[in-house]
């Protein structure tokens, strides 16, 4: 390594020595009581200086978790770390506080925050839905112990949102399915929508999609499957007209229907000849 660039590697791992040493400096709480500890934190969480906030939080439990200032940390360091967005340690902190303290009256503030926290984590519909389906969850508990809680209203409406969110998800699988010409497999995730989220909006149309992978199904099966499968098509048909009559999508679920029905009136008559 020529002289110049060994000085200027040197220069840049001593800034970053520096920088480390200062971090971890400001990172650096100290109290001589829990009160003290706790006092500070939440001096800091109520001027929006969340990480120095959780930092004092923490410290309050170097004295143990038997205090009487432990409860207030616990549920001021979920916040604090909510403060942070940092909300999948901001969710395990509430569950800490719920589980810790089952007699406190802050309670159902802590499933609020619960809830809140995993909602915020909640991704887009196309990636993998674990933390989705972990907030529905934690709602649904929420809804069961407070019915007519503070919180019961905005907990339905994101209730309602993350269900939409993992119907979508479902119906996209069936419209991928399709476009890959896997009309089973389509028509499989296509009816998941309707059986686990049968008030969501994609509902219909994935009912509709049903149909249509069923039928396409059975125009490219062998002749022996064939009256069978439009059978299923056309069963398909009658459960979409009794759940949507008012649907839009009618008009193109009988199309499809009058398809399935020649299909199976012909594989009848070929199968009886």
């Amino acid at each position: 390594m020529a002289p110049l660039s060994r000085l200027l590697s040197l220069a840049l791992m001593l800034a970053a020595l520096v920088l480390w040493a200062g971090c971890s400096a400001a990172g650096r709480v100290s109290s001589d009581t829990p009160e003290e500890a706790y006092n500070k934190g939440l001096n800091d969480f109520e001027r929006g200086k969340c990480v120095r906030a959780i930092d004092h939080f923490r410290s309050v439990f170097d004295f143990g978790r038997t205090h009487e200032w432990a409860d207030d940390a616990q549920l001021h360091l979920a916040k604090a770390y909510q403060c942070n967005r940092e909300f999948l340690l901001a969710g395990s902190e509430y569950t800490r506080f719920i589980e810790f303290y089952r007699n406190d009256l802050r309670q159902e503030e802590a499933e609020l925050g619960r809830i809140e926290s995993y909602y915020r984590l909640s991704p887009p519909y196309q990636l993998d839905q674990t933390e989705t389906k972990r907030a529905i969850g934690f709602i649904r508990g929420y809804l069961r112990r407070y019915p007519a809680g503070e919180g019961a209203d905005q907990a339905v409406q994101r209730l309602e949102e993350l269900n939409e969110k993992l119907a979508r998800k479902q119906f996209e699988a069936g419209q991928l399915y399709m476009r890959r010409e896997l009309y089973e497999a389509a028509a499989l995730a296509y009816l998941a929508v309707l059986d686990e989220h049968p008030s969501s909006p994609y509902a219909d149309d994935a009912l509709l999609g049903a149909l249509r992978a069923q039928t396409t199904y059975a125009q490219n099966s062998i002749p022996a499957r064939q009256a069978d499968r439009f059978q299923e098509a056309l069963g398909t048909y009658d459960r979409f007209v009794q759940i949507f009559p008012e649907s839009p999508l009618v008009r193109q679920a009988e199309s499809v229907y009058d398809v399935a029905q020649r299909g199976h009136d012909a594989a009848t008559a070929r199968a009886g000849g």
